[in-house]
């Protein structure tokens, strides 16, 4: 499932009963796993909620830091694709 991205955040709907996550709380979703349809569900629940989960900023801060590619990285994942390109061809 994905996930619309917003400003750089994933938005997302959460189930009135279940809890679980969601682009859209569906009437599939309602019926398989709570044995009632969508309409019954908000009349007895209320609405889903919506949320946008975030994550702590040294958590962002981690991601941003593990996610470099050093030119040494890049040269060598270059050298390996010119290798195979020439054995394979």
């Amino acid at each position: 499932m994905t996930y619309p991205i917003r400003r750089g955040w994933v938005s997302v709907f959460q189930c009135p009963v279940c809890g679980e996550l969601m682009e859209a709380l569906t009437n599939f979703h309602c019926t398989s796993r709570h044995d009632m349809s969508r309409r019954e569900i908000v009349n007895q629940y209320g609405l889903p909620k919506y949320v946008t989960p975030m994550m702590r900023s040294d958590v962002q801060q981690w991601i941003r830091k593990a996610q470099v590619i050093t030119r040494l990285d890049f040269d060598v994942a270059q050298a390996a694709a010119r290798s195979q390109l020439r054995h394979g061809s």
